[in-house]
């Protein structure tokens, strides 16, 4: 198997090898983390969803104007497991 630590996502409306990204996977550790914790808690059966809302932060440098800035975003995330097949 290839192993890849990014997310594939697209970006746009429309799914196209032009449109595919990646995302960072620090966004989405905390759920696969606490993955068993929520799973013997909160319920006993697959399918569910795990989702979070958090504060992300950039570094940018404009090499123009040599400007150096943190962008702050807010981000909002959803997880779902599922069993294998029905994945498909």
């Amino acid at each position: 198997k290839r192993f890849n630590l990014l997310f594939e996502t697209s970006i746009g409306p429309v799914v196209s090898d032009k449109s595919k990204s990646y995302l960072r996977p620090e966004t989405a550790q905390g759920a696969y983390i606490n993955f068993k914790n929520v799973f013997s808690t909160m319920r006993q059966s697959l399918p569910f969803g795990i989702g979070q809302i958090g504060k992300s932060y950039r570094n940018e440098i404009s090499p123009g104007n040599f400007i150096f800035r943190t962008r702050e975003f807010d981000q909002m995330e959803l997880q779902w497991f599922c069993e294998e097949d029905d994945a498909k």
